[in-house]
């Protein structure tokens, strides 16, 4: 799980540690692993922080080309995005690592017309695939694919978590304020419109 991740309507659930109430909706809070407690009527769910989780574990993954990665944009040129590397399909690393997002690893289409500036900022949360294990000192990583891209980010005026609203836009639900990025679509629209196009 990652912040601001959608895991159930409020009828559905009750919100647990590490969880939070907006707009109807249980998200996640902190990275980590979900617990759903079934003793409750509805169930609680809760996150386990991934860096205790991290702190506690004997083993940590290392990312591998074609694992999803959940990264941390650290700072921003006009070619590249340096990135944070937290977690590996969901498990934490016990250490970060270092990912790069090149200019043409963002988007399938128009790569030569991307903006770094308009894909992601310092401090988001993005959702990547390892497409090279680079070399010694970072993973080369892409968001090439709808349900990869920024996941969770602070709009710079108020710094409140902004929500998609469009593939490549997000809103400040305060003053509804739109900044660009490249959004991941979530997990449960994808399996919405895959149901309806069946």
């Amino acid at each position: 799980m990652w912040p601001g991740m959608a895991l159930a309507s409020c009828g559905e659930a009750l919100a647990g540690e590490g969880t939070h109430v907006w707009a109807g909706v249980l998200h996640a809070s902190l990275a980590g692993l979900a617990h759903v407690d079934s003793r409750t009527a509805p169930p609680t769910v809760s996150i386990a922080s991934a860096f205790a989780s991290a702190a506690a574990s004997s083993a940590a993954p290392l990312p591998a080309v074609g694992d999803v990665v959940t990264c941390r944009v650290l700072r921003l040129n006009p070619r590249i995005a340096s990135l944070e590397i937290l977690c590996v399909g969901g498990l934490p690393l016990r250490e970060p690592c270092t990912g790069l997002l090149r200019r043409e690893d963002v988007r399938e289409f128009e790569k030569e017309q991307v903006e770094m500036y308009s894909s992601c900022r310092p401090g988001d949360v993005v959702q990547a695939r390892v497409i090279s294990l680079g070399d010694s000192r970072a993973y080369y990583v892409t968001t090439a694919a709808d349900e990869l891209g920024v996941v969770f980010a602070q709009s710079a005026e108020e710094g409140a978590t902004m929500v998609p609203v469009s593939f490549n836009e997000m809103m400040c639900p305060v003053t509804h304020t739109r900044e660009a990025r490249k959004v991941a679509k979530p997990v449960g629209a994808m399996m919405q419109a895959a149901a309806v196009d069946e």
